[in-house]
């Protein structure tokens, strides 16, 4: 019972240590249509909810295909900030939920925005009898052709149940950095019929690694006439486990769709 009421504790903790972010104990996080990051990638546009859904694949050596889907979706709560969350179910039965908030630091004339966002990361490995707890706080700014992040964050990871033989305890990680870097052919900062890029980051919609555990892909879109957006990302990431990377690669595939609800104000 003790070493359960420690376990909460120690998550409550994070989370705070997570909101009070000018703290230096900040580590890692992932995207939406650029994806979000474990904060989100919010619009602070003229529609107040956007919703995005997609099915994936994800392949390599040790554990073949694994497939599932994800359903996100960020609220616009003022010209300057949103707030998101979003939840990914695997075939592995892996879960996931993540929540985040975005704050706009400043705009341009020509649409260039710095950005700060904070999250909150839960993932589930039955497979493992393992759960993580990320919180992580990142600073973005998106230019005409490229959206640049950089971040910390910490993480937590504990039993799924207490164990009385041994085995994997909890575990506290204080500080991982989290990047990413994408560049965009049409101009990112105005709205547009289609788009394509590249991304290289250690993160991941609902995945945080270690920076030498890579993701590199290429995504693009396309906006139907009834402003139905569809998405597609494919790309290549290094095999590891609890952040430990193999000597092979993997890869993965994401497809699906985006639409803004709400009237434009």
């Amino acid at each position: 019972m003790m070493n359960i009421k420690k376990q909460i504790f120690a998550a409550l903790l994070m989370i705070m240590v997570g909101i009070h972010g000018s703290t230096p104990l900040w580590g890692q996080v992932e995207e939406v249509q650029g994806s979000t990051s474990l904060p989100i990638e919010g619009v602070h546009g003229s529609t107040p909810i956007r919703v995005v859904g997609y099915g994936f694949y994800d392949y390599h050596y040790a554990t073949d295909g694994v497939g599932g889907g994800a359903l996100m979706a960020d609220w616009r709560v003022s010209q300057t900030f949103s707030l998101g969350a979003g939840v990914e179910y695997a075939s592995s039965n892996r879960i996931a939920a993540k929540l985040g908030g975005m704050a706009t630091l400043l705009t341009t004339s020509k649409g260039q925005r710095l950005t700060l966002e904070n999250g909150y990361l839960w993932r589930h490995y039955p497979s493992l009898d393992q759960q993580e707890f990320t919180s992580a706080l990142q600073l973005g700014w998106r230019a005409r052709h490229a959206d640049l992040h950089l971040g910390l964050c910490n993480r937590y990871s504990a039993a799924l149940v207490q164990r009385t033989e041994g085995g994997m305890g909890t575990v506290f990680e204080p500080m991982n950095v989290m990047f990413a870097i994408e560049g965009w052919w049409n101009n990112h900062t105005q709205p547009q019929q289609w788009n394509v890029g590249v991304r290289w980051s250690n993160y991941n919609d609902f995945v945080v690694e270690r920076v030498a555990n890579w993701f590199f892909s290429a995504k693009g879109y396309y906006t139907l006439n009834d402003g139905t957006r569809l998405n597609a990302e494919v790309g290549v990431h290094p095999v590891g486990s609890l952040n430990l990377t193999a000597s092979y690669d993997g890869w993965f595939m994401h497809l699906g769709a985006e639409r803004k609800l709400g009237k434009k104000q």
